[in-house]
């Protein structure tokens, strides 16, 4: 009995010791690619590989955006994500007409 208390006490602890060199992450994951967006102005802002989860206010409303992440997208007329939402798939570009974008949040 004694004799199996110690090999599972050498288990746990190798286990263990592998956790803690290998890690693991508890990181959040991040969208792959870039979101334009384009400003009512008329020039272009850019999120590179955009963390999923996050709320991302955009520095000037926008007409319109080019979602190439590989992650879905939503946009939010009102900075902080929150008021209307308009959904924008991964790999798709859109403008819209009298909507004007001012948040966008990935995954």
């Amino acid at each position: 009995m004694m004799k199996l208390m110690s090999v599972t006490r050498v288990a746990l602890a190798a286990g263990a010791a592998f956790l803690l060199v290998t890690g693991f992450t508890l990181d959040a994951q991040a969208a792959t690619g870039t979101f334009v967006y384009d400003r009512i102005d008329g020039t272009h802002g850019a999120i590179s590989n955009p963390v999923n989860g996050r709320c991302y206010d955009f520095d000037s409303p926008a007409s319109g955006a080019d979602n190439q992440t590989d992650t879905d997208a939503v946009i939010y007329d009102t900075y902080g994500c929150s008021g209307t939402k308009q959904s924008l798939p991964k790999r798709t570009g859109e403008s819209w007409g009298s909507y004007r974008g001012e948040s966008v949040i990935f995954g």
